[in-house]
Formats: C-alpha cells, sequence, structure tokens
C-alpha cells in the first residue's frame, strides 16, 4: 500500500488507497515528529512512503538549525549581513535587520576570483584551501555554506574547498542555486546548509523505522527520493503545503472547476495559493522569515492563523490572535492537556461550530474549559462572552482574508473569477466567511479536507528541477539554450535511473527566464516558438504594458523531467437516509438552531439551505445563513455564499 503523509505542526495526516477505498488517518504531531510518522505506517500496513514535512520549515523560524559556517569570496564576507538595500518599513528609522542566517563571525572569505565571465583571475593554492579549513574547524560549524561569486560558472573552487572539509556537512552554491544574484544564490545556500544535519538525520529516522527508501514532497510540487533531498534539503521549506496545491491541481482537472484559489488552514498556520485555468503558479521569489529562498517552488502565501492559533491582548487593548501557536501539546485548551490560553479552535467549540470530539471520537473536547478561558478573555476585554467568541473568529478571518487579497492582487486576479477550495482540519469551517470578505462566490470542500494535503503527495508526480543563469541577448541565444537543454535532459534522464523511474514516461518542459534588459525581475516563458513574442504577451497579461521595442535578454534556462502518477479519487459513499441532528451554532446574528449532517450520508445533487454543519471525521464544513450547499458528481460541496 502506498501511504501519503503530510505533517504539520498540529498533525500527522495519512492518506492510503485500499482498491478505490481510500483510508485516511490523523495523529497528534509528537515532539520527534518521525515517531507519528512510524505509528501511522504501521497501523495502515504501508509499504511505500511519500512524505511531506514542515521540519525544514519550522527550523528556520525557530532558528533551530546547524551551528553554520559561510565562506565566500574574500572581500565579501558581510554579503548575508548585507543583503539588499530594500527595507520592510520605508519611513521606519528604528528599523532594525533581522539577523542573517550565518552570524558574522562565522563568516569566512576565501581568497579566489572568477569574473562574471567565467574568466578565473585568482584560483586558490593549496595553503589558502587549508587556512579556511583549519578555520571552520576551530569556529565548531556542524555544517558549511560555500557560495564564492560567479561559481555557477567555475565551480571548481568550491568543490577543491569542500575536499578539505571530509567530514563536515557542505552545501555548494553552483550545486543548490547555479544562478546569478549572489546574495539569494549565498542565502539559499546557507539555510540548505543550515538545515542539513537536521533534515538528514530525521530522513534517515524514517528510512531506518520503514526500512527501505522513500520519495519526498518537494517545494516545487513533486516528489524526489528522500536521498535527493538529503544532498539539498532547502527543497523542503514548502514541502507540506505545496501537497495541498497538488491535490488541487487534480481537482481541477476531473471537476471543471479551473480557477481556483485554494486555502489550507491547519492547526498552526494558513496557506493560500492560486490556480489558473487548472495550474499552478510558480515562483523564484519565496521568503521564508525575511530569508530569500530562490529555488522554484510553488507561489504559496502563509499566515500564522490556524486552529491552534493563541488569542491574545496587546498593549494597546487590541484583540490579537496568532502568529503563536499552542501547537499539539498542549494544543487548545479543549484538548485538556494543560493549555491555559484560548485559541481558533476554543472560540469555534464554544459557538457549537465543532461537535465534542474530534478524529472521529479519537480526541474528546472539553466545551466547558473552552468556555471558561474564552469568559476570562471576555471579561480582560470587557466584552461579552459571545463578543468574545466572535472576535475571535472575527479577527482570525481578517488576517487570513488580507493575505488572500494580496496574494490575489500581486497577480491582477478579480476574486469573483474564482472559486475558493477549502481543505485543511479548519479550512471548511471559516471559508464561508473568507469568500464573503474577499467577494468570492462560491466556497469548494473537496472529499477528505482535513487530509487533502497527504492526499495531494500521494499521487503527485516525481519532478526533477534544473536551472542555471545565462545572461545575454536574446537575439544571440539560441544556441547556448539549446546546448544547456540538452545538457539537463541528459541529466534528468540520469537522474530519473538512478531513483527507479523509466525515461520514456517522463515529460520533458524546457523554459526560459527572460526579462526587457534593464530589470531586475524576470518572467518565465516556455522555450517553444516566439520567444520574444510570447514573453511580451505574458509581461503585457501581467503588468499591463509591453514594450515593442526594448531589448530582451536572456537571464536562466530552466528543465524540468516530470513522471506522473496515478492520481485516483476516492469512491464517494452510498448516501443514506439518516435524519439530520441539531444544535445551537453561534453566527454574526447570533445563536441559531442548526441543522448537523454527517457527511457521508450525503449523495450527489443533495442540496441543503444554510445554516448547516457538514461532519466528517476530520474536518466540519459550515454553511453559514443566506447560503446553499450542492452535492457535485464526484462529491465535492459547493456552497453558494454570495448575498
Amino acid at each position: 500500500m502506498d501511504v501519503g503523509v503530510d505533517v504539520g505542526g498540529t498533525f500527522t495526516d495519512f492518506v492510503a488507497f485500499r482498491g478505490r477505498d481510500v483510508v485516511a488517518l490523523k495523529l497528534p504531531t509528537s515532539r520527534d515528529p518521525a515517531d507519528a510518522v512510524s505509528e501511522g505506517m504501521r497501523s495502515l500496513g504501508g509499504q511505500a512512503l511519500s512524505h511531506g514535512t514542515t521540519v525544514a520549515t519550522n527550523a528556520i523560524l525557530e532558528r533551530k538549525g546547524a551551528r553554520t559556517a559561510f565562506v565566500t569570496t574574500a572581500g565579501f564576507e558581510d554579503l548575508l549581513t548585507i543583503g539588499r538595500q530594500d527595507r520592510p518599513s520605508l519611513y521606519d528609522f528604528r528599523v532594525t535587520r533581522p539577523e542573517p542566517a550565518v552570524p558574522r563571525a562565522s563568516c569566512f572569505g576565501l581568497r579566489e576570483r572568477v569574473d562574471a565571465r567565467g574568466r578565473v583571475l585568482r584560483s586558490p593554492d593549496r595553503r589558502e584551501i587549508e587556512r579556511i579549513a583549519r578555520a571552520i574547524r576551530r569556529s565548531g560549524a556542524e555544517s558549511v555554506a560555500i557560495s564564492l561569486l560567479f561559481s555557477f560558472r567555475v565551480p571548481k573552487h568550491e568543490r577543491l574547498l569542500a575536499k578539505a572539509l571530509d567530514g563536515i556537512a557542505v552545501s555548494m552554491s553552483h550545486e543548490v542555486l547555479p544562478e546569478f544574484r549572489e546574495y539569494e544564490r549565498s542565502c539559499t545556500t546557507a539555510l540548505d546548509a543550515y538545515i542539513k544535519p537536521l533534515v538528514g538525520a530525521y530522513l534517515k529516522r524514517i528510512e531506518g523505522s520503514i526500512g527501505r527508501g522513500f520519495d519526498v514532497m518537494k517545494s516545487s510540487g513533486g516528489l524526489t527520493s528522500h536521498a535527493a533531498v538529503m544532498r539539498r534539503p532547502v527543497d523542503l521549506v514548502l514541502s507540506g503545503p505545496a501537497g495541498g496545491v497538488a491535490a488541487a491541481v487534480s481537482l481541477a482537472r476531473k471537476s471543471g472547476h479551473r480557477d481556483l484559489v485554494t486555502f489550507d488552514m491547519g492547526g498552526t498556520s494558513a496557506d493560500f495559493s492560486v490556480l489558473q485555468g487548472g495550474r499552478p503558479i510558480w515562483t523564484t521569489d519565496a521568503v521564508i522569515d525575511t530569508f530569500p529562498i530562490a529555488i522554484p517552488v510553488v507561489d504559496i502565501e502563509s499566515v500564522g492563523a490556524g486552529g491552534g492559533s493563541l488569542a491574545w491582548i496587546d498593549a494597546g487593548g487590541a484583540l490579537r490572535v496568532g502568529p503563536q501557536s499552542a501547537g499539539a501539546d498542549p494544543g487548545p485548551m479543549a484538548y485538556g492537556k494543560g493549555g491555559s490560553r484560548v485559541t481558533v479552535t476554543d472560540a469555534d467549540l464554544a459557538a457549537g461550530v465543532l461537535s465534542r470530539s474530534l478524529l472521529g471520537g479519537r480526541l474528546p473536547l472539553d466545551a466547558t474549559r473552552s468556555r471558561a478561558g474564552l469568559e476570562k478573555l471576555a471579561t480582560e476585554l470587557r466584552l461579552a462572552p459571545d463578543k468574545a467568541i466572535l472576535g475571535v473568529q472575527r479577527v482570525v478571518r481578517a488576517s487570513m482574508a488580507n493575505s488572500m487579497r494580496l496574494i490575489l492582487a500581486r497577480r491582477g486576479l478579480d476574486p469573483r473569477e474564482s472559486s475558493l477550495l477549502a481543505f485543511g482540519g479548519a479550512g471548511a469551517m471559516h471559508a464561508w466567511a473568507l469568500a464573503r470578505e474577499i467577494g468570492a462566490r462560491t466556497v469548494l470542500v473537496p472529499f477528505l479536507p482535513g487530509a487533502f494535503s497527504a492526499y495531494g503527495i500521494l499521487i503527485s508526480p516525481i519532478r526533477l528541477e534544473y536551472g542555471r543563469s545565462v545572461v545575454r541577448s536574446l537575439e544571440r541565444a539560441e544556441s547556448v539554450i539549446s546546448s544547456t537543454v540538452e545538457e539537463f535532459r541528459e541529466r534528468a534522464v540520469e537522474d530519473l535511473e538512478a531513483q527507479g523511474h523509466d525515461p520514456h514516461r517522463a515529460h520533458f518542459e524546457p523554459t526560459v527566464d527572460l526579462r526587457f534588459r534593464g530589470q531586475s525581475y524576470e518572467i518565465n516563458v516556455p522555450f517553444r516558438g516566439d520567444l520574444a513574442r510570447a514573453f511580451r504577451r505574458e509581461h503585457g497579461r501581467r503588468y499591463g504594458y509591453a514594450s515593442r521595442t526594448e531589448p530582451i535578454e536572456l537571464v536562466t534556462v530552466r528543465y524540468v523531467a516530470r513522471v506522473e502518477r496515478p492520481a485516483r479519487l476516492p469512491r464517494p459513499p452510498i448516501p443514506r437516509a439518516n435524519p439530520p441532528g441539531r444544535r445551537k451554532v453561534l453566527f454574526d446574528d447570533g445563536w441559531l438552531e442548526t441543522a448537523v449532517y454527517q457527511r457521508r450520508d450525503l449523495g450527489p445533487d443533495r442540496e441543503i439551505e444554510g445554516p448547516a454543519i457538514i461532519e466528517e471525521e476530520h474536518a466540519t464544513t459550515v454553511v453559514p445563513p443566506d447560503a446553499r450547499m450542492h452535492v457535485d458528481r464526484i462529491g465535492l460541496l459547493e456552497i453558494e455564499v454570495s448575498r
């Protein structure tokens, strides 16, 4: 049995198929996430594992990576500290820069130099290599990032130094990110080194527990072998959220809903992305905790807003929610594990949205504790308890709506033209309010919403990416593009065979990053037909204009090798004629008598008027007043929320 696993900050989700019957499991994430993965695989009897995780992300956010040294060309040791000239708050004279990925005391300069054309101006001799190696060993570094100027043109100097550091984990920029822009390349390489020992140890523990190799979800929305990720762990920074986008792509193909805004709300964070014409958007401008990650990733916006997000009062007396989270342990007050602060889950439980248990009854919830915590919060805010409950829900929704507007505005998209696809353990509870907030007319809730990202990881294709900067005029770039593409194809065939995949089943996609001369940003277009025409058309669509006369430059050649895997849909449940339950639920208009349905009882073409609650083992869907829900032919819940 193949099993898809998504390790989140609060829960670890598992999805597998037995024939056309889907099997799903949700476990609390353990202090060592590998333990939860091992337990779930044993419970399901899993043989093959496709794995997504937040381990790399959390290590960066919580500053729990390895003690790292950074080596660059002599004279550029302050590169990570200086960064770029842009400031997060333009008019704030007291703003302080965040700490760099590697402290200045651990940055070393190697006396060597390669120019922008790839000419070696100075080669490091043996004594210089040994000097840097001794200094790094004396510093106590557990991992080393090497990023020399223009090493993507001449990588031999990085290799010489790496050879002298035998026994220490090393990340070389010509392997991690062979592209120009030295700050982004260096920062990406430094983060790769920072998490390499941690990720390597974690993946080895999983390999030991299941007794075999396995595939890992990358931030680009595809799978590769765990051995490849151990060599470049920075590929994991958006591993889990990318699974949800991959599942959305598969659903878009089968449902006919091609333009989607994905909304994945879990226990710790909420993630948003966009599908246009059924295809995700990729970017090389991702940022994690102020650090640029310049590798290709699915374009996802994240905000610290989940079911476990903590409610608190700021110095001005205003109610805030997140980004701090109660996590899985102690978790929300409702879990009864010692949590003493109100979370979004506590507000949802006190509002009657949640039932008295989660995980199919395996996790009982204590509504009395949640209500007591909210009453205390209400007293501090000088509000009635019901107002405090709604306040927590409204604040967390406002935070998510702001991020959602941002991701749409950046792409010039009208939310009225897209449907909101809601998943994650808490997504379907809050999606209706977000849809009304941003102006979307329809909310879609897929099958397995609480484990949708794990489903996406299970069905994701094998995906290998290659890239190299080759800056020159587009008019004289055809030969270098062709030769680079051919080189990448040969490497892709070798890598696919090494991972046990048939290259004859692979799809190969060469693309190029282009820009008008003088611009500082690029647009990626497929390598086919008239490249200049394709670039101007996309530039006009994205930015509203495109010069007919400005010369165009080639910046980077990219190549993707993809092997598809079966994207099965679970068999819809056989509907039952069970009558709905009833309970009171707090909405903006007050407490309303609300019908409570079990999703397994709802067959295709069923229609329900709001207010209503749809419960299933790992998620709860809210149909608000003045809304209507319809079940389509594949079991997708379609909620019309526009008034």
